[in-house]
């Protein structure tokens, strides 16, 4: 079973600045990714002998074609594009599996997933800030957070493990997410300060 190991910008950074052999760095991005690529292709397809096809054709493009792709760039975003053009392309030519898409239809799916995955990128980059930001408050505030965010705690729980009044916890729960908004809301990105 291949590997899903999601590759983050810095583990992408880390393959361009080693400066492996570009196969290496083709494996490497490719075998993050092909579990999700396949994915995407099958969403446009709903069959597996079709989705498969465009897959290995795909995979063939991309291999050829890896000399262009820009190394720090978005390999999934990449791949996507040359895959939504082997699904184009299949679905014209093999009629027996195309399931009447317009080429419009195609286009505004194809848009709609563009979106899907700058929403996630936004929320990964979101999480990262969160992560940053957690890393910057000061150690009771920090346990606030580990108590009410990771175990879960009420408010009454922490109180009594900490000592302290119900009402304290919840002003320091305020001044907390007050903190950590400010924070994330800062910072264009993590790293650019």
């Amino acid at each position: 079973m291949p590997s899903n190991k999601i590759l983050t910008k810095q583990s992408q950074s880390d393959l361009v600045s080693n400066k492996q052999g570009s196969s290496a760095v083709f494996v490497e991005l490719y075998e993050a990714d092909k579990n999700r690529l396949y994915a995407y292709i099958f969403a446009f397809v709903l069959d597996h002998a079709a989705a498969d096809d465009i897959f290995q054709e795909t995979s063939l493009i991309l291999w050829r074609e890896f000399s262009q792709f820009e190394l720090g760039t978005n390999f999934s975003k990449w791949a996507n594009g040359i895959a939504f053009n082997a699904i184009r392309n299949f679905l014209r030519v093999g009629k027996k599996y195309a399931l009447d898409l317009d080429d419009e239809l195609l286009e505004t799916l194809y848009q709609n997933s563009k979106t899907e995955n700058q929403l996630a990128d936004n929320k990964q980059e979101k999480w990262s800030q969160l992560q940053h930001c957690t890393s910057l408050l000061p150690t009771t505030l920090k346990n606030i957070y580990r108590a009410f965010y990771v175990d879960n705690c009420k408010a009454e729980e922490v109180a009594k493990q900490t000592g302290r009044s119900v009402h304290g916890i919840r002003k320091s729960v305020h001044k907390l997410r007050k903190s950590l908004f400010d924070c994330i809301e800062s910072k264009p990105s993590v790293g650019k300060q």
